[in-house]
């Protein structure tokens, strides 16, 4: 999965309607949900030949005091019509709040990233969040805990294009972990702002970083333009599979905003 250029069309919506004594028509306006996907799609011509697309799915639903936040993301790239990058994600959280600013979490992740040298990861865990700061401008929330993994390395044989020749796996493993994440967002003013999010599984076989940082400028009330960088890294990836990949996106984000619901993790 080597550096793309992704230009990806963001819609988000807010699914709405849930009053207190009888449930009312889907609309914009409930504050208990809150949906955004992401489709991007890009190809080069010519010595280069190109192409790659990139789907994303987040969604976050308040119940009372907890908040579900459930999604997935999937990555395909090729070069000279020869697959070289084939990735997706899916996750899924409970966060209970415990007071207005600290909160329990539970939740699953499970990563499948052909060109990683792992043939999966999958981790359940649980832990403690704090909004360290939560204003209309700026908001950080952190979170930590541990869980248990399970993952599968595989040797991997490529050919000088980068596509897979052959694929050995090797037996199962399972570690303890350390879980972590932060998520960031900032308004320079109502036009600009910043959004960042990392998230880490650290555990004796590999550590798993995720890392997100977007710079988006608004055009329209739910218009926007977006740039943004991704990072994923593997520790200790099996001989034969690079350490890092990286994604560059340009976007055209549509957004709904909740501000009851912020950036998740």
């Amino acid at each position: 999965m080597r550096s793309q250029v992704v230009v990806g069309l963001v819609a988000a919506s807010t699914l709405s309607g849930v009053a207190a004594a009888d449930p009312g028509p889907i609309g914009p306006g409930d504050p208990t949900w809150a949906i955004r996907t992401v489709l991007g799609y890009t190809k080069t011509g010519g010595n280069t030949d190109n192409s790659a697309g990139n789907f994303l799915f987040h969604a976050a639903h308040v119940m009372g005091k907890w908040k579900l936040l459930f999604g997935t993301e999937a990555l395909y790239g090729s070069t000279k019509g020869e697959t070289t990058a084939q990735a997706w994600l899916g996750y899924l959280q409970a966060n209970y709040d415990l007071s207005s600013r600290f909160y329990w979490y539970v939740g699953g992740r499970y990563d499948d990233d052909r060109f990683s040298g792992f043939a999966y990861q999958a981790a359940v865990k649980t832990g403690a969040g704090y909004k360290i700061v939560d204003t209309d401008a700026t908001k950080f929330t952190v979170q930590a805990g541990v869980g248990r993994r399970r993952l599968r390395p595989q040797m991997l044989v490529k050919d000088a294009i980068g596509g897979i020749v052959s694929t050995t796996e090797q037996d199962a493993e399972t570690d303890t972990i350390f879980d972590a994440g932060l998520a960031f967002e900032h308004n320079f003013n109502q036009y600009t702002k910043l959004l960042a999010a990392v998230t880490v599984q650290s555990g004796e076989n590999n550590t798993l970083t995720n890392a997100n940082v977007a710079l988006q400028v608004k055009m329209t009330d739910r218009l926007a333009l977006s740039a943004g960088y991704k990072l994923i890294d593997n520790s200790s990836p099996p001989p034969g599979s690079g350490r890092r990949d990286t994604l560059t996106t340009l976007g055209l984000v549509y957004e709904l905003k909740n501000d009851k619901l912020p950036p998740d993790l």
